[in-house]
């Protein structure tokens, strides 16, 4: 389901017909009809959300007949301009709320939602001596982190500056690589070139071999939004409702994610 390759868009449906679209595909599933539809709804989606949206993608299709899924993976920054440039995308799965926004403001989102919430930690290999970040700090640890445009990235430096200046600035001094998504940070550590890393909790949650490092309490939980896209396949509106849907929510949590902190909201 994971496919790369990027097709152009086609010019978007007036927001009213593409709702109305959306509408008559929904009622068309609810009677049992999307067996015929033989659709492909393209996803794009934040790299964060590999552990997750697979499964989610797989009960979605045994629960539509019919409806096939194909799955991007990239930092949001990195897809939300592959989608202004014209690739091809009915939804869009967005790690940085600011990334969806960015499309809605440019006329592509037909509308949004919160669909789940991750939270950032310092992993650590589980047999790693630091059992503080003023150990690491104090340390000649490598840390990986995302660049400031990636949603990991920009989280990191809104937790640091929630530390004490001492304490951040030895972190900060401690940063080796920067990279645009968090699945680049996370195999820096697996793969030794880091000694730590700012990723997310869903990122270790499954992961026996590593381990989280505090981080301040006050720290901002991340928002992940779906954007159903104007000009979509209609079939997407269906995929976008399965997301805040039961089935898939539990399969978030499972994963490590968050209940989407700020409730839903749509535009």
């Amino acid at each position: 389901m994971d496919r790369s390759p990027l097709r152009r868009r086609t010019a978007p449906t007036p927001p009213g017909a593409a709702r109305a679209l959306a509408l008559a595909v929904l009622a068309a599933l609810a009677a049992g009809a999307c067996g015929e539809s033989g659709a492909t709804i393209e996803v794009a989606a934040a790299s964060s959300l590999r552990h997750a949206l697979p499964r989610i993608a797989r009960d979605f299709e045994r629960a539509h007949p019919g409806l096939g899924v194909g799955l991007r993976f990239h930092g949001s920054q990195v897809l939300a301009t592959q989608i202004e440039e014209g690739a091809d995308a009915d939804l869009f799965v967005s790690a940085d709320p600011l990334q969806a926004e960015r499309l809605a403001r440019a006329g592509l989102a037909e509308r949004s939602a919160v669909v789940t919430a991750n939270r950032l930690v310092v992993a650590v290999a589980a047999d790693s001596p630091w059992r503080s970040l003023g150990e690491l700090a104090a340390s000649d640890a490598r840390i990986a982190a995302g660049t400031p445009a990636a949603p990991v990235g920009a989280l990191a430096r809104a937790a640091l500056a929630l530390l004490p200046p001492d304490l951040a600035r030895g972190l900060r001094g401690r940063i080796a690589t920067e990279d645009p998504s968090v699945r680049i940070v996370l195999s820096r550590l697996e793969l030794g070139e880091a000694d730590a890393a700012f990723v997310y909790h869903s990122d270790i949650a499954l992961a026996p071999g590593l381990r989280a490092l505090a981080l301040p309490p006050g720290t901002p939980p991340n928002e992940y939004v779906a954007v159903l896209l104007a000009g979509a396949d209609p079939a997407a509106a269906a995929l976008f409702g399965y997301l805040l849907g039961p089935e898939a929510q539990a399969i978030f949590r499972g994963a490590g994610f968050l209940p989407a902190v700020a409730g839903v909201r749509t535009r």
